[in-house]
């Protein structure tokens, strides 16, 4: 199933599914104006069918099904993707992200003359994102500018390493606590992608002063364009994985190249950190909740940081789209300064 968040007419957003393939969607359906017994809030409905299965899953696959039988005509809780505003596709209860790729680690440190820390071979790194500052597709975000204090002075700077990261996004369907690994795939709900927007120069500076990477990393999330369950979606390997600019293509390989084969990941005992591996991680010293979503961290070659002198960060009105297949394109645009 294909969940969105979309809304009408300037109407609250509210919880949809799409009818079509993940690349060319015919139908977005309003699932509680269809079944009232449908929760109308994407968490909501992770909490009424966290295994995919039950009463409210089945009313839901219910509704999607009959929509892909429409043609020219359908009922009213039935909408062209044209005539909706998609939104995020959830409000997460957290938003965590993580490093887990050592493709991406052991490039980024080449980039600033460093190597990867043996401790990256020790532990998931992460950190808790900003879960209440969520964009969707096609939504603008605001330039970085940011204040510093060059002696009693302040100065407004506006951020000339603004970058995107393309990501997955695990989406939780289930919490708990001491969870084995062996038992963690059944915690996952679906996955989107997540652009963790990031400005290189000041969460290098954060990284100095040992509180980072905010506010680097506070300045913008975006998820989206749905979430793909887990039971659609399947296991993350051969998936084609496009980054462009401006209509530039910047990035297009299949995961399984840029993780598993890629030469920046054969020296070291292993090659990501695995989402069963996250969940066991963390919820061995904390509860982990139903919606929260888990940003991969940045996929091989996905940003503009690990390329170094050669860099091409964003600038006011740069529009970028992270495409992976299974799931659709994620797009933002930075918006001009003002």
């Amino acid at each position: 199933m294909k969940l969105v968040r979309f809304s009408t007419a300037g109407l609250e957003p509210r919880l949809g599914a799409v009818a079509g393939a993940w690349n060319r969607w015919e139908w977005i359906v309003d699932l509680s104006a269809a079944d009232p017994a449908i929760p109308s809030e994407t968490v909501a409905f992770i909490d009424a069918c966290p295994d995919l299965k039950g009463d409210i899953w089945e009313r839901a696959l219910h509704v999607v099904k009959e929509a892909e039988r429409f043609e020219s005509d359908a009922p009213p809780w039935a909408f062209r993707p044209k005539d909706v505003r998609v939104r995020s596709p959830i409000l997460p209860r957290l938003l965590r992200d993580f490093l887990a790729f050592r493709a991406h680690v052991a490039r980024t440190r080449a980039a600033t003359w460093t190597s990867i820390p043996p401790e990256w071979d020790w532990m998931p790194g992460y950190y808790n994102g900003n879960h209440l500052n969520i964009v969707g597709t096609g939504d603008e975000v605001p330039p970085m500018r940011f204040e510093t204090f060059d002696g009693k002075i302040p100065r407004l700077i506006l951020s000339p390493k603004m970058d995107y990261e393309a990501e997955i996004g695990f989406v939780l369907g289930k919490g708990g606590r001491e969870i084995d690994v062996t038992k963690a795939p059944g915690h996952l709900f679906g996955v989107t992608i997540f652009n963790d927007f990031s400005a290189r120069d000041i969460q290098v500076t954060a990284g100095k002063i040992g509180m980072g990477p905010a506010p680097g990393k506070d300045w913008a999330n975006a998820l989206g364009p749905c979430i793909v369950t887990r039971d659609e979606f399947g296991d993350l390997r051969d998936q084609s994985i496009a980054v462009r600019v401006n209509n530039e293509e910047r990035l297009r390989d299949r995961y399984r190249n840029m993780v598993f084969e890629n030469p920046w990941a054969k020296e070291g005992p292993r090659a990501l950190w695995s989402f069963p591996e996250m969940v066991e991680f963390l919820s061995r010293f904390q509860p982990i909740y139903a919606g929260e979503v888990w940003g991969s961290g940045t996929i091989p070659g996905g940003c503009e940081f690990e390329r170094g002198d050669r860099a091409r960060y964003l600038k006011p009105g740069d529009r970028v789209e992270i495409e992976i297949e299974g799931i659709g394109v994620l797009q933002n645009s930075i918006a001009l300064a003002t």
